[in-house]
């Protein structure tokens, strides 16, 4: 923090890099950075909405999270032709201390506290941050009813934005190329569904950037526009501009939504419910068991497919079965092997049931964890507590099955 304060003030006005660069390379990329925004058809114009009377924008409060970010949000407010947001001015310079939160993580419990205060003596309804790269994106909304805060998830932001973008930029285009979008194997279902249901390519990929960036490059390649990919950690990508997670970018789309979403009289809670509405309630049961030995994970996966792949699991019939170990199997694909890379190290086992549910099992390479991910999808109609209801039952049978967690300790 001293150090950047003392580069800031001997570093000329202007200067981006504070002197640690070539100011005017970096000058030049930024410039092109945004011009690449405003031509990839990506900016709606919902800024024109403003001149229209009979409703009130949401104002919308800002937090850096003592990163980078401050300055690349403010241009890509200007690129949008928003209204400038208000700026958490004690999370606004960067600070390798991260004095004012407990992780330098907008998606960790407490990581908004200094944005909602700062928004609810604002007036502000909603708050964008991003994390201190800037490459993510977290949002939470205050009701103008009653005060109460929503934070979203990663799947909800990015469930709302590839369908903002589908619906305003794809279905509109007049290039000729095929609409498609990514997204990481455990993120949710609910955006394929969306494209099963509105006409557009999906494909899912393995989890980290590497993988949905370059599966959005070899779509491009082979002639579709791949307009988003997301994981569910809050990284969202525009492939269309740079195949990786952008939180610059993302804020920009994201606030354009809101915008529209006000303008219709509605929140962004409310929109989320409408496509839940809509597609059906995508409800989500993701944790882990502690396990020490990684020999362990390995173990429940050969336990599993030992006489052969299952056609079911607790009594709850399996429509399809995909292994990401050695050999790899996927059961939809008619040589029986996956398109996705196996690890004989580090497998991961995905099974689709007939119910609409998706359970997942990897082991962390990082941490003694045996991680699980499970989603169950109701119809439209049956309410979230019904399906939330159905999940939890079916979780603890299907993970006892599986997992035998007394068994492997």
């Amino acid at each position: 923090g001293t150090m950047l304060d003392k580069l800031r003030e001997e570093s000329p006005r202007g200067d981006l890099c504070y002197g640690l660069s070539d100011k005017k390379a970096t000058v030049e990329l930024a410039n092109v950075y945004y011009e690449s925004i405003s031509s990839s058809g990506l900016v709606t114009g919902q800024a024109k909405l403003l001149e229209e009377k009979g409703w009130r924008p949401p104002s919308i409060a800002y937090s850096a999270m003592h990163g980078v970010g401050h300055q690349w949000a403010a241009k890509s407010f200007d690129t949008f032709g928003l209204r400038p947001f208000k700026s958490v001015p004690a999370q606004e310079r960067p600070d390798a201390a991260f004095p004012t939160v407990p992780f330098p993580n907008p998606e960790e419990r407490g990581a908004l506290a200094l944005s909602q205060s700062f928004s609810e003596a604002e007036g502000c309804d909603i708050i964008v941050a991003n994390d201190p790269d800037a490459d993510r994106l977290a949002c939470a909304e205050r009701s103008r009813e009653n005060g109460s805060w929503t934070t979203f998830t990663g799947d909800q932001i990015g469930t709302m934005l590839g369908h903002w973008l589908y619906t305003k930029v794809g279905k509109s285009s007049s290039d000729e190329k095929s609409i498609a979008m990514v997204a990481s194997t455990v993120s949710s279902s609910m955006l394929s569904i969306i494209a099963k249901r509105e006409g557009f390519h999906f494909e899912d990929t393995l989890t980290g950037f590497k993988w949905i960036g370059s599966k959005a490059v070899d779509l491009n390649s082979s002639g579709y526009r791949t307009l988003f990919g997301y994981e569910e950690a809050i990284g969202f990508a525009y492939p269309d501009i740079v195949p990786d997670k952008d939180g610059i970018i993302s804020l920009g789309i994201l606030s354009e939504l809101a915008y529209h979403v006000y303008w219709e009289g509605k929140t962004l809670k409310e929109q989320m419910q409408s496509l839940y509405e809509k597609y059906g309630e995508f409800v989500s049961n993701n944790s882990y068991y502690f396990c020490q030995d990684s020999k362990v994970a390995l173990q429940i996966f050969d336990d599993f497919k030992r006489d052969g792949y299952p056609s079911s699991v607790a009594g709850y019939g399996i429509e399809s079965i995909r292994y990401l170990g050695e050999p790899g199997y996927d059961s939809l694909a008619a040589d029986r092997k996956p398109t996705l890379a196996t690890s004989k190290s580090s497998p991961m086992l995905t099974l689709r049931f007939k119910n609409g549910c998706v359970v997942q099992l990897r082991a962390s390479g990082t941490e003694p964890k045996f991680k699980y991910y499970i989603e169950m999808r109701g119809e439209p109609g049956v309410s979230r507590d019904e399906v939330e209801k159905e999940l939890m039952g079916m979780s603890r049978l299907v993970l006892l099955e599986i997992c035998q967690p007394e068994k492997n300790g």
